[in-house]
């Protein structure tokens, strides 16, 4: 175990040392993106070690680690890494129930946004970087409110927009990740996805999430949904390219 640890933080400074930029994905979003999976529940092959997958911790670059409860990065990364033959880094923020009306709005200075460029701007200190693309699971929160469902197709253009221009990335690479929670409790829910469907940002593309499976309360993707989700998130990149 000693070995295995040493070598992967050891390959880990050998790519943080690389020259050239490391490519890297965003994972963004509210619960879903989050995840409810535990590490136990990933297949046999994503359990790890991710050789050549870095993830940025807020301070540093380190070898991606599954934490208490995982998302879609997970095998969102090991495709882009298997696919791409290179190394690829991982930044996530993800936290439940947020709104793309106000709790990610760019132009608000307290928002997840500000949050996430403040990480894309440390790692980007930390390291050469690029940002090749983002994959956003988001749009349950707005679903709940008339107002903000109607706003939403704006506010997605807006969001991918600012993102290329605040991280450098004009070419940046975005998916969404269309939203089905239950109608009873998210009853603006068809506007948002109708605004995910039609976004007409270039190099914007949507995964179809409706089969995926789920949990007992039917809003929250479980391990499976959540590994398929991370690898169509994946495939619908690697289409953009």
């Amino acid at each position: 175990m000693r070995n295995k640890l040493f070598a992967v933080l050891l390959t880990a400074a050998v790519y943080v040392q690389a020259s050239g930029p490391l490519d890297v994905y965003i994972c963004a979003g509210q619960s879903n993106m989050a995840g409810a999976a535990v590490p136990e529940e990933l297949p046999p092959e994503l359990q790890g070690p991710y050789k050549e997958i870095l993830m940025f911790s807020g301070n540093e670059w380190v070898p991606l680690q599954p934490g208490k409860r995982v998302g879609p990065e997970i095998s969102f990364a090991v495709e882009m890494q298997k696919k791409l033959n290179r190394p690829v880094g991982i930044i996530k923020l993800a936290l439940g129930g947020k709104n793309l009306a106000k709790d990610w709005n760019p132009a608000l200075p307290q928002s997840l946004y500000a949050q996430l460029k403040q990480m894309v701007d440390a790692a980007g200190k930390a390291r050469d970087i690029r940002i090749a693309g983002m994959i956003w699971m988001q749009g349950e929160n707005d679903s709940r409110y008339p107002d903000m469902a109607t706003a939403y197709s704006q506010n997605l253009t807006n969001l991918i927009l600012t993102a290329r221009t605040d991280f450098n990335s004009p070419s940046m690479l975005f998916v969404a990740g269309r939203v089905n929670p239950p109608v009873n409790k998210y009853p603006s829910s068809s506007v948002v996805r109708a605004a995910q469907e039609t976004c007409a940002v270039p190099l914007y593309a949507f995964i179809d999430c409706d089969d995926l499976t789920k949990d007992s309360g039917g809003l929250h993707y479980d391990a499976a949904g959540l590994v398929e989700m991370g690898r169509r998130f994946s495939q619908s990149i690697l289409n953009l390219q």
